[in-house]
């Protein structure tokens, strides 16, 4: 009778195993020549377990299918697809009571040479203290390459320009899509470049580090290598001289104690030089400084923040742009992709509640629906 009993509850379970997985058709897009395309190689990562690899296939042409995926509540999924060594992923959240699923992932071909990128500077940050300058910069990549196309080349392609005398290097991160990565610079025969590929869209590349300042004057370079048309220079406190090539005073804000600078039609190739002179703020300044701030300072993911970070947290406001997440790669994609899928996952169970009667035939499947949902409420509630 015992072994009837658990013949029948071991039948239940894999029963239960086999309804809660189905298998996923994924399909390869060729975005440079808009057509059916190959990938070396394509993986299925969960993200659910730290976005641990659970399937991959190498030399996939057009589509390829995986088998038994889970469909368990909260499973949630990241399709990568790999062309040339660049790295192409979507997200993918399995629907509940359905067996087969179909993705797609499209990847681009890679050229070695830049063209039709726009680049711009959405700010330049010079901080000034008593004993170093703290400089925060972003740099913005359009790539509007037609037909479009990823841009790679060894050691990297984008050039980037760290002063040799930096300090304190606090953030070099590259963001393309929703979240920023941290990489590094590396330096090369035609500069300093990062080891990141330029795919088609938008990047923005962002940089902090510290200078040494003697609280009486200091200069400093700047190498840019792109064609600017007009970027602005932002120094606080106000009171700081602050000059150099092309750079133009363009206003003052008082309230929060900044010196607006603009500099214009900068050509690729060019090298900025800088001078900057007076008193820097001390720690109190700039203690009293965030204390004024009127605006409203959301922070997510950052490291300990210290009163300089405090400041510069008054110009993330002004501008509206969050800056410089600190996560490392692995992470930044399980949350980014995780509380996206999940958003998406809640309308889909929130629609199909509402379409179920209120029959007692529906009643079974309405329950299941009301029991993801759940989890997914849950899971948001823990990830944020």
């Amino acid at each position: 009778m015992i072994i009837r009993l658990l013949r029948t509850v071991i039948g239940m379970i894999m029963l239960v195993n086999v309804l809660q997985a189905g298998d996923l058709r994924v399909s390869i897009l060729n975005g440079t020549q808009n057509v059916p395309g190959y990938a070396d190689e394509v993986a299925v990562l969960d993200m659910s377990a730290g976005m641990a690899e659970i399937a991959s296939v190498t030399a996939v042409n057009g589509t390829t299918t995986f088998e038994n995926i889970n469909s368990a509540p909260q499973s949630q999924y990241l399709v990568r697809a790999t062309l040339d060594e660049v790295n192409y992923s979507t997200g993918f959240v399995p629907d509940a009571g359905v067996m087969n699923w179909e993705s797609s992932v499209t990847v681009y071909e890679s050229k070695d040479k830049l063209s039709d990128v726009l680049v711009t500077v959405p700010f330049f940050v010079v901080y000034a203290f008593e004993d170093e300058l703290y400089i925060q910069k972003r740099f913005q990549f359009e790539n509007h390459s037609t037909p479009p196309v990823t841009f790679k080349d060894s050691p990297g392609i984008i050039n980037v320009h760290l002063p040799d005398d930096a300090k304190n290097i606090e953030n070099v991160t590259i963001k393309y899509g929703t979240m920023p990565l941290r990489t590094q610079v590396l330096n090369h025969e035609n500069g300093q470049v990062i080891p990141d590929v330029l795919k088609p869209g938008k990047s923005e590349i962002d940089l902090a580090y510290y200078l040494n300042y003697d609280s009486q004057a200091a200069e400093f370079t700047e190498k840019v290598y792109y064609d600017i048309e007009h970027f602005h220079v932002y120094v606080t406190p106000n009171s700081m001289n602050f000059s150099g090539t092309g750079v133009n005073r363009e206003g003052t804000d008082n309230q929060n104690g900044f010196a607006i600078y603009n500099i214009n039609q900068v050509k690729a190739g060019t090298e900025l030089n800088f001078k900057i002179s007076g008193k820097g703020m001390s720690e109190s300044d700039a203690q009293q400084e965030q204390q004024q701030s009127t605006g409203r300072i959301t922070i997510e993911h950052r490291l300990p923040l210290n009163t300089k970070l405090l400041i510069s947290a008054i110009l993330i406001v002004l501008i509206l742009i969050a800056l410089f997440i600190s996560m490392n790669q692995q992470n930044s994609n399980l949350e980014a992709e995780s509380i996206k899928l999940l958003k998406q996952q809640k309308q889909t169970l929130l629609k199909n509640y509402d379409s179920l009667s209120d029959s007692a035939a529906k009643a079974s499947e309405k329950d299941q629906v009301l029991e993801r949902l759940f989890a997914v409420y849950k899971t948001l509630d823990r990830i944020k």
